[in-house]
């Protein structure tokens, strides 16, 4: 797992894994180590992307 960053701070963990067909997916977790993938930073509410974390 890589620690990344949400724009407005918040600390998010992204997870790469091997998946059928899609070579490499990233999922995105909050920090607090919850199983469940995150789609919006549970601090501001923005859409959150591999792209854009910092």
């Amino acid at each position: 797992m890589q620690e990344r960053f949400c724009k407005c701070g918040h600390r998010l963990m992204v997870q790469y894994t091997l998946d059928g067909f899609i070579p490499w997916e990233a999922v995105i977790r909050d920090d607090e180590g919850k199983a469940t993938p995150v789609k919006v930073c549970p601090c501001c509410g923005s859409y959150l992307s591999i792209h854009f974390l910092r």
